[in-house]
């Protein structure tokens, strides 16, 4: 699950960022985020067919664990991904500075 949120919040909200990081073409950075989304999907819906599989399966020989730094890590990348989406949402679009040699058509 975790890596499902990560992989989310790098394809949604830090596309750019990877795309300037790897010198991707256009295509790439479009691709990144294509992948991005759908392997975010498929580590999400494994994760919860196996914390469903957890649940169901009851075995009292099993010792004893924590989850909670696991729990509150998810509980974090998943309020980081909220905040950020509702940043993306309100704040104003940027204006991109102009490369040198491009112009500016009204």
């Amino acid at each position: 699950m975790i890596a499902a949120v990560s992989l989310l919040l790098l394809g949604t909200f830090y596309s750019q960022q990877i795309n300037a990081i790897f010198s991707l073409p256009t295509d790439g950075a479009l691709e990144f985020v294509k992948l991005a989304l759908f392997w975010g999907g498929i580590f999400g819906a494994a994760g919860v067919v196996i914390f469903t599989a957890g649940l169901l399966q009851r075995s009292a020989g099993i010792e004893k664990f924590s989850l909670a730094p696991t729990f509150f890590l998810f509980i974090f990348l998943l309020a980081v991904f909220f905040a950020l989406f509702y940043r993306s949402i309100t704040s104003p679009p940027t204006q991109q500075p102009l490369r040198p040699g491009e112009t500016l058509v009204i």
